[in-house]
């Protein structure tokens, strides 16, 4: 059982609304359970989001590589973990279906979507629900009944909602989506003025398509010397890139240092601003 620093009552329900959890969009939104919220296992991550520009929780691995599928993804336009449920909707689902509501020891709790994600596809905007679980999970009685709770849940405001498991996750898109994901921006970079690793990074951009038999190491060691930057930055540079998508490479494979430089490509009329 939950200790009462992690344990739900009415009042922690009603200041986590009060707090404005569940609520907002982009970098305002404030998920209804936070790592500090959930006694932890070591697995917990909280990670700054591409999309929102904001952190976000996770509770568990699978959570965090799902984020970075919808992260990375250009139809993804928000993101919003541990979104809660009307409880009283989640109530009558319950009694309808003749299922105990889940609850804490003190009362009822409030029941969370693991994700809840808006899509833009033909200019039309979209909403996904989903649910994130290992494999093992599905297979105990009581988890299923709290899915289908939150599948009806989710029906019913006409939403789509799925399952997403450690099955459906494309390993060596994550790894590389992990390598690069910390370089989205350059601003926690030491420089020694301003403007310097944007400089730097479009020096590296006009010379990477003259290279293409080099591998990615042997190039961004030159570049290192022919810059004068200290070793490792080109690499850095590269990643922050890729992550930017000003250049593209296959992320089907997990990225190595020793590939040649011309699967590393720069898209036709590519603009340069993006570099930040």
């Amino acid at each position: 059982m939950a200790s009462r620093r992690y344990g739900f009552d009415e009042d922690k329900i009603t200041r986590f609304q009060k707090e404005g959890r569940g609520q907002g969009r982009g970098a305002s939104y404030k998920p209804w359970l936070t790592i500090r919220d959930v006694a932890s296992h070591g697995r917990s991550h909280r990670i700054a989001g591409i999309k929102t520009s904001r952190v976000h929780h996770f509770l568990s691995d699978i959570e965090r590589d799902v984020f970075y599928l919808f992260d990375w993804a250009d139809a993804v336009t928000d993101i919003r973990e541990q979104y809660p449920l009307d409880r009283e909707r989640s109530r009558h689902i319950s009694a309808d279906l003749d299922i105990k509501h889940p609850r804490d020891a003190a009362t009822e709790i409030v029941m969370t979507t693991d994700f809840l994600v808006d899509i833009s596809l033909e200019g039309k905007l979209r909403q996904l629900a989903r649910a994130v679980k290992p494999v093992s999970e599905l297979e105990k009685p009581r988890v299923i009944e709290k899915l289908e709770i939150e599948r009806r849940y989710w029906v019913q405001q006409g939403v789509d909602w799925g399952i997403i498991t450690e099955r459906d996750i494309p390993e060596a898109m994550v790894t590389n989506i992990a390598w690069l994901h910390p370089y989205i921006t350059l601003d926690q970079l030491t420089a020694p003025y301003d403007g310097y690793y944007q400089e730097k990074a479009r020096l590296l951009l006009r010379a990477l398509p003259s290279h293409p038999a080099t591998t990615l190491r042997q190039f961004c060691l030159a570049m290192d010397e022919q810059l004068a930057m200290h070793v490792g930055d080109s690499l850095l540079l590269i990643r922050h890139l890729l992550v930017q998508k000003v250049i593209s490479c296959p992320m089907d494979t997990v990225i190595t240092e020793t590939w040649p430089l011309h699967l590393f490509q720069v898209p036709s009329g590519e603009s340069r601003s993006a570099i930040g």
